[in-house]
């Protein structure tokens, strides 16, 4: 009987974390209410009370699992990369930048609940999100690390060009789920450019005649 009651618990949680994605992603945190996630997932307040102490516990979990997923799916990407092979490097980092900038459209109302208001609503909310960057951050300055070993890149300070792409991705990011432009796509495009543009300013000059042919690689239709 108790492995049934646990069994019970644990569907109830994940319905509530169901429903709330979906309202979360559909209407925002500000505009969701326990009383319609309660619904949603077919259950009444009290349990959903006998699963999270309140609504911003539950946005927080979601959030994190949100870019935890990204993180990891992040992580997969940077074991294709080889630094040794700039086209395949410039193709790995494309495929992140349309990982993160498809994630940020797809839940675009969760990412302004978080890009907007988000830390003076849910406090906890600012500490989970720059932890989530500072991760993502690291991974990056260690693939540069890595670069300036194997490709002979001279970046001098990794940490302040991965922190520099992140800064680019939160605005574009911002914009994008507020105006609906650029597209995932077209920011993408643009900060792979402006990633690749930025590394050629840290090759040595003998390592850039072999480059420059690479740039035809890069799709021209960003605006």
């Amino acid at each position: 009987m108790a492995r049934r009651t646990q069994a019970q618990m644990a569907q109830t949680r994940q319905s509530i974390i169901d429903a709330a994605t979906v309202l979360f992603a559909e209407h925002g945190f500000a505009n969701t209410q326990i009383a319609q996630i309660a619904e949603q997932a077919g259950i009444g307040i009290s349990a959903f009370y006998g699963q999270f102490r309140d609504k911003e516990e539950l946005f927080l979990l979601i959030v994190a699992q949100m870019f935890g997923e990204v993180h990891s799916n992040i992580v997969e990407l940077r074991r294709t990369i080889r630094v040794d092979s700039p086209l395949e490097t410039i193709m790995a980092v494309q495929r992140i930048y349309d990982l993160l900038f498809e994630t940020l459209a797809r839940h675009r109302e969760i990412t302004l609940s978080v890009m907007r208001s988000g830390f003076a609503t849910v406090p906890a909310l600012e500490q989970l999100f720059w932890e989530i960057c500072d991760a993502v951050s690291e991974e990056m300055t260690r693939d540069f690390n890595r670069a300036e070993s194997e490709s002979g890149l001279r970046i001098g300070r990794p940490q302040d060009l991965s922190d520099a792409m992140i800064g680019m991705v939160l605005q574009l990011g911002h914009r994008m789920a507020r105006d609906g432009s650029p597209t995932p796509y077209q920011a993408s495009a643009v900060c792979t450019k402006f990633t690749f543009g930025g590394l050629m300013m840290y090759m040595p000059s003998e390592t850039l005649k072999h480059i420059a042919p690479l740039l035809g690689a890069f799709p021209s239709d960003v605006t």
